[in-house]
């Protein structure tokens, strides 16, 4: 057997096949190899940013001069419910609601009427997840403005305080049916406790 191999390795037409064979092979592997690994790579492959692609989908800030304040938010996400940018830079979409909420107050024979507008500086994903969860939103309203005591609701202070309870409220309903908030206030149209 070892002469076998040893005539195969002596013989120069028969080293030669093997070498290009070898060649080949190689060629072959290391063609394969990075094919395999361009086309992993050109797929998202280990740098594809599962986040980011989640952020694509989440609503975005909405600018009033997209050139204006374009690099500022570029560097924003989806999960930015307070961005860092000034109010003034960024457009509001307002939601009406067209019920008013009434309710009985807390430990009082008291009840307050109000008509609210949700705002936000988010695209429209924002307004349609308002409209779809309408219905869990003014149920989380009522409960918030049931909570409250005649008192508190008398003074500015009060009302100022029922705004950011509203607010996080909505937020945390819609956080809980669509995975983002993006409510940046509520705005009262009519108030009247009596």
């Amino acid at each position: 057997m070892a002469e076998d191999l040893a005539s195969i390795v002596e013989s120069p037409k028969k080293r030669g096949r093997i070498k290009k064979l070898s060649v080949g092979i190689l060629l072959l592997m290391t063609l394969g190899g990075g094919g395999a690994a361009a086309g992993y790579f050109a797929a998202g492959g280990i740098h594809k940013d599962k986040e980011t692609e989640a952020d694509l989908n989440k609503p975005q800030l909405v600018s009033k001069e997209a050139d204006a304040i374009a690099t500022t938010l570029a560097g924003l996400t989806g999960e930015t419910q307070n961005p860092n940018v000034a109010e003034t830079a960024l457009q509001a979409s307002y939601y009406p609601v067209k019920t008013p909420f009434t309710s009985n107050l807390k430990n009082s024979n008291h009840f307050a009427q109000i008509s609210l507008s949700i705002t936000t500086y988010y695209d429209e994903r924002v307004l349609e997840n308002i409209k779809e969860h309408e219905t869990a939103l003014r149920s989380a309203i009522l409960l918030t403005l049931a909570d409250q005591e005649m008192e508190a609701l008398a003074t500015h202070q009060g009302k100022e305080n029922l705004q950011q309870l509203l607010t996080d409220a909505i937020n945390k309903v819609l956080d809980e049916k669509t995975g983002f908030g993006g409510v940046n206030n509520v705005y009262f149209t009519s108030f009247v406790v009596q």
